[in-house]
């Protein structure tokens, strides 16, 4: 844990919403942070934080992530952590998506992660460092006219397994934190272009985009605290609670590789859509278990769960 304590910790996409809140929270516990942003007037605000020094970079950027990894390793301090934070997210009918609009995305949050792991991968085995995606719950499930932004968030659950893999064998451990609905900006940031989407939505699809088209345009309808919480009746949460399970995947002694955060109606969401995944998976003709099996398979998985917990190791 000294060793984590005296090393800094990079985040990407620092500008605002979950990136800058997690910023704030490392800094605020004494860590030193590198936090990245693409515009100069966001890159002043971050230095005005107590121990983050700004770094301009966009992960689309070879040479600029080259330029932050000579500066960081110039620096001689090490690197203990590396969040892959940046990210874009749109919305639009599948077909109105021309390839530009595809591969930016892809180009943000996925080939994003892969471009600064890579760079920084050296540095992060000479620490026994981390690397912390920040996924969503969309790469859990789909939902609609979310199509790419959930295919980049299914890649980057692939990716993340597939990291973790090759580099716990030299001690970097490596997680995905989940978030469901935040208070941030990604929404805002990408407005024009969801609205374009739909607004060239094609037949058949042009009356219903038209119609949540206009849907945009309403007042949302007010929350209860009193109601159930649902679909139409919830509130996004904090960036608060990402940025907790950010810091336990850092600095816990067994880290988790996932950790699925948001509101309790959100994880029932999760839980409930994966549970229909695997039993249609498990019904097939070639092989699948029956009912007592697969409770039976379900106890076993729990109890070894539960007895990895009591050794105090998550596993894996």
């Amino acid at each position: 844990m000294t060793n984590a304590l005296s090393q800094p910790i990079l985040v990407t996409g620092a500008s605002s919403g979950i990136g800058h809140h997690l910023t704030k929270y490392l800094a605020e516990r004494g860590h030193s942070v590198y936090a990245t942003a693409r515009k100069a007037a966001d890159l002043a605000a971050l230095a005005e934080i107590e121990s983050v020094t700004p770094l301009a970079l966009d992960v689309r950027n070879p040479a600029q992530i080259q330029a932050a990894y000579e500066l960081i390793a110039g620096r001689g301090l090490g690197l203990y952590g590396l969040v892959n934070n940046a990210g874009i997210g749109a919305l639009g009918p599948l077909h109105t998506w021309n390839e530009a609009e595809m591969l930016e995305i892809f180009d943000v949050n996925v080939f994003g992660p892969h471009r600064m792991s890579n760079a920084f991968v050296r540095l992060l085995i000479e620490s026994q460092g981390r690397i912390v995606n920040i996924g969503s719950q969309g790469g859990l499930i789909t939902s609609k006219y979310y199509g790419p932004y959930t295919m980049t968030k299914h890649a980057l659950e692939a990716y993340t397994e597939a990291l973790h893999l090759e580099l716990e064998p030299y001690g970097v451990m490596v997680s995905i934190v989940q978030p469901g609905g935040i208070i941030s900006e990604i929404g805002a940031n990408s407005a024009a272009g969801t609205f374009a989407r739909f607004e060239r939505a094609a037949p058949p699809f042009a009356e219903e985009a038209q119609q949540v088209l206009a849907s945009f345009q309403e007042e949302p309808e007010e929350i209860s605290d009193d109601a159930p919480e649902s679909e139409t009746n919830r509130k996004p949460s904090s960036p608060e609670i990402v940025s907790e399970a950010v810091y336990q995947a850092l600095f816990s002694p067994k880290p988790k590789r996932h950790y699925l955060v948001g509101t309790h109606w959100e994880g029932n969401r999760v839980i409930h859509a994966l549970i229909a995944k695997l039993l249609d998976e498990n019904d097939n003709p070639q092989h699948n278990y029956s009912r007592d099996e697969l409770v039976a398979l379900l106890d076993q998985h729990l109890a070894q769960r539960d007895h990895a917990s009591l050794k105090g190791a998550h596993p894996r």
